[in-house]
């Protein structure tokens, strides 16, 4: 029997590592630092602007250690959706795209509402989210506005990601795996102490797959992908007080990308390649000092991203539209943290925030020979221009640079057991947030035609270039102040209201310079024409076109967690209430090449979380959550000119917030048997987890829409001494159903969500 490439490097990556092992078999496989034997999950780890641990925070919150992860089979934040209640991370286009979604907020291009920190260095691009997830030591998903202690983008919540230290964690591990649809990935980890004071780690990681989707046109995988990547760390204890970590990371992408069908035909069928190529390299610096009153903590970050998509903007046979889209930006952050320890009546946290981030970007878009015909040649020629244009391509070129920075304070107060009441506490805190971001735009076209003369004369060859350049630019400066009060019931219950201010910068739209320039240029040539009066483009200032408005939000909430059976039975639970000015919403240009963001009133998001989480006995744990977010838009009006140029005004009011979806479910559980006696296994342990997304609406007007769709998971696993195998299925039962869905040109494409997809991996720690 002939083993598939896949299965044939599993077993391959096991016969060399066996021997190299089996020695260090007997002296058992390192524990996990974050878990204990007694049922609680995790050992809480503080963070470095928090006076409280995770477990007693006044917050909506989900936490997952690494076992959590593997039981999930979590790769990426994508694959927590509906995992973590009112939380939706879309799985399409390409690593690129990466919207993330809480409570009913979120975005699908321009700035995040979610923002996203590993090791406390912020990553500022959304195109960078989506990173492979290794050697984690855990992630906290913070539900509800965190404005004031990390400021702009975080009016839908945080991500926090932290990352083992080789002061806490030691030891080899390797893995291997293998599936349907040619996956393959591998991952190695090694963490070592020099000594009682210094320690450093090395990873790597390497994933490959054929695709899932099929373009016709090419007869190939649409969506192919290969991702590789590495982390190296540095510890080290300079004094029983002070310690720096060093650490940098690197993210190679190479993806085939964007596999949208048309929704009529339900088949990929465009003749220009999707791809996306990406590399990201982050880099930072922690210096932590600790005396016996207080904290210090100092987090200086460096990310150099660049990057390079291509996409069939038509999505068709047809020769319309193009982009090549390539991006290289670099960000630096520094942050000073300074807090209190210990418990008392007073505690208190404050720090100072800092950043410069320089984005360039190159997005030509090109007009094909279809597409001039189209756009260009038939509404002229409709106006009785007289012209054929010679060109085969019209390249809409730009050169988009844009600096931003920015400056902030911060100070957060708790006082505990306030009115005389033990276990009462009020904590109040304020922010200040500055921005200053500018966009240096020189977009340029050329086209060449023929005008037609008199009868019997040849036609007269010209040329029309155009240009629109220059800059625009924003200030912001924001307070966002937050209130709250707690109530401890017990030791491990308690209950909280709070409410909390929030926003979202504002910017500029680079991908409507094409529809400019396209505009300028017909309006250029026909004032070239005979009689055509000189006619200009359109009169709208370039500023008001491009730029867009901040967006904020005031965050209201009632939540708690109870302990109902000690270390037993558990649950959480949490209200709330966000009113949002100015929401953003990501729009197609009008000619359908590319997309923008735009301003759309008012909204509100209203809902409810609940939490609960079961452990009758050691080796079997369940769990299930629920999230309800009616996110609908409260003042939004458009106006629509007809081609009488009669204006009619739409209003969205009352309508769903499009790509929100309306609840999340998930339930789940482990059951895990250890051997008492001398076996062929140490451990068995079975993972399985539903997860269900409610409906979702693709347009403004409602008028598209998915319904509820869930997909079950399940991993199992055999230990066995330093070897572990498991076998494991994703969307076991095939569910079918649309990741993404929009009109462009007339016409509705959507993306399909992944098949079911299997896989066995080998994994061995040493």
């Amino acid at each position: 029997m002939k083993l598939n490439n896949p299965i044939r490097k599993v077993i391959f990556t096991l016969v060399l590592f066996v021997n190299f092992t089996y020695s260090n078999a007997k002296e058992g496989i390192p524990k996990d630092t974050l878990y204990t034997e007694l049922k609680d999950d995790i050992v809480i780890l503080s963070s470095t602007k928090e006076t409280n641990s995770l477990k007693s925070l006044p917050a909506a919150v989900s936490v997952f250690s690494p076992k959590n992860l593997e039981s999930l089979q979590a790769h990426s934040l994508k694959d927590l959706s509906a995992v973590v209640p009112n939380y939706f991370a879309a799985d399409y286009g390409s690593k690129m795209t990466a919207p993330l979604y809480i409570r009913g907020i979120g975005a699908r291009s321009g700035d995040q509402t979610v923002s996203i920190y590993v090791d406390n260095i912020p990553y500022f691009n959304m195109t960078s989210y989506d990173t492979e997830l290794f050697d984690i030591q855990r992630i906290e998903v913070l539900r509800g506005t965190q404005g004031t202690l990390y400021g702009r983008n975080s009016m839908g919540g945080i991500i926090n990601i932290y990352t083992f230290s080789p002061l806490t964690y030691k030891g080899t591990s390797v893995k291997a795996e293998g599936g349907n649809y040619g996956l393959f990935s591998g991952n190695i980890s090694h963490f070592q102490q020099l000594n009682d004071k210094m320690g450093f780690s090395v990873s790597g990681y390497y994933k490959q797959d054929d695709g899932y989707f099929t373009n016709l046109y090419t007869g190939k995988r649409a969506d192919r992908l290969k991702n590789a990547g590495g982390r190296a760390k540095f510890a080290w204890k300079i004094t029983p007080g002070f310690s720096a970590t060093y650490s940098v990371s690197f993210d190679y992408v190479d993806q085939g990308a964007f596999p949208y069908a048309n929704v009529t035909t339900n088949e990929i069928d465009y003749d220009s390649e999707g791809y996306y190529k990406r590399k990201l390299l982050t880099n930072g610096l922690a210096l932590r000092y600790v005396s016996d009153k207080y904290e210090i903590n100092s987090t200086t970050g460096y990310q150099y991203l660049n990057d390079e998509m291509n996409m069939d903007q038509d999505y068709t046979r047809q020769s319309l539209f193009q982009i090549n889209q390539k991006q290289r930006q670099n960000s630096v952050s520094q942050e000073i943290t300074v807090k209190s320890i210990g418990l008392s009546d007073y505690q208190w946290s404050f720090g100072g925030y800092g950043f410069y981030d320089y984005l360039h970007t190159t997005p030509p878009v090109y007009m094909m020979k279809d597409g001039i015909k189209r756009f260009l040649q038939d509404p002229l020629t409709s106006v009785g221009a007289p012209i054929t244009f010679t060109d085969d391509q019209i390249d809409l070129n730009g050169q988009y640079k844009r600096p931003a920075y920015g400056a902030a304070v911060f100070h957060q107060s708790t006082f505990n057991n306030i009115l005389e009441t033990e276990g009462l506490s009020l904590t109040l805190g304020l922010r200040l947030d500055y921005e200053k971001n500018k966009l240096d735009y020189n977009a340029r076209t050329v086209a060449n035609f023929e005008v037609q003369g008199r009868p019997g004369t040849p036609p007269m060859k010209l040329d029309a270039d155009t240009a629109i350049v220059g800059s625009s630019s924003n200030d912001f400066l924001e307070l966002l102040p937050k209130a709250l009060l707690k109530y401890h019931i017990s030791a491990n219950s308690h209950m909280y209201v709070s409410v909390s201010r929030g926003y979202k910068i504002g910017g500029h739209n680079i991908q409507i310079f094409a529809d400019l320039l396209q505009e300028a240029l017909e309006a250029k040539m026909t004032g070239m024409m005979p009689g055509t009066g000189g006619a200009t483009a359109k009169g709208t200032p370039v500023d008001e076109r491009i730029a867009y408005k901040p967006e904020y939000s005031w965050n209201y909430e009632l939540g708690g967690q109870l302990d109902i059976i000690e270390n037993t039975l558990s649950g959480n639970f949490a209200f709330y209430y966000i009113d949002v000015r100015d929401v953003q919403i990501t729009q197609f240009v009008k000619s359908g090449g590319g997309r923008m963001v735009s301003n759309a009133g008012k909204a509100v998001s209203k809902g409810f979380e609940l939490g609960l989480k079961v452990r009758p006995c050691n080796g079997f744990y369940l769990y299930a959550n629920y999230g309800l977010a009616d996110a609908r838009f409260k003042d939004y009006r458009i106006e629509q000119t007809d081609r009488a140029g009669n204006n009619t005004t739409i209003s969205y009011k009352n309508n769903h917030i499009p790509f929100a979806p309306g609840s999340t479910f998930s339930v789940g559980g482990s059951i895990s048997y250890d051997f008492k006696k001398k076996t062929i296994l140490d451990r068995l342990t079975l993972d399985t987890n539903f997860a269900g997304i409610g409906k979702v609406y693709w347009t403004e007007d409602n008028s598209l829409s998915q319904g509820f769709y869930g997909t079950l998971n399940a991993h199992l696993a055999f230990e066995k001494s330093v070897f572990t195998i498991e076998l494991w299925g994703k969307n076991i039962l095939d569910r079918d159903y649309d990741t993404f869905l929009f009109e462009s040109l007339g016409d509705h494409f959507a993306q399909k969500g992944k098949p079911a997809r299997w896989g066995a991996s080998l994994k061995i720690n040493f």
